[in-house]
């Protein structure tokens, strides 16, 4: 995981993957500026989690609140939606859900790949018929 070079405690992204953090059902993801992947799957699962009623922020934020998430994923082409089972950040490790995934993720992935097969209604508007 990368953390901004400046204060070294702002969460960047992943490798080649988006990060989102959950605490008490709110979803905070960092917020785009010239570092972040601006991943279209990112981008797509903000929709999908707003359309189901989650609160979900684009914003700075800390390896602290990492350290003290409820459930933390990333987002990326090639994962869709991959829950993270632990993070050690200095001398402290955290194992989120007992290295099991999280609600939240897995309902997101589950809605987001759904849409994708065909076999949930697309209320987005991102499919659309081939003839």
């Amino acid at each position: 995981m990368y953390l901004d070079a400046i204060n070294k405690k702002y969460l960047e992204e992943v490798s080649s993957c988006n990060v989102f953090v959950v605490k008490d059902k709110v979803i905070s993801t960092p917020a785009l500026h010239g570092t972040i992947l601006p991943g279209i799957t990112r981008k797509s699962i903000m929709e999908v989690a707003r359309s189901r009623g989650y609160g979900v922020h684009e914003r700075l934020v800390s390896v602290d609140e990492l350290m003290d998430a409820d459930e933390v994923f990333c987002t990326g082409t090639a994962v869709v939606v991959s829950p993270v089972g632990s993070i050690t950040y200095l001398d402290r490790r955290v194992i989120y859900r007992n290295g099991a995934p999280g609600e939240v993720s897995q309902e997101l992935y589950s809605a987001l790949t759904s849409i994708q097969m065909g076999l949930a209604e697309d209320s987005m508007g991102w499919t659309m018929e081939v003839k």
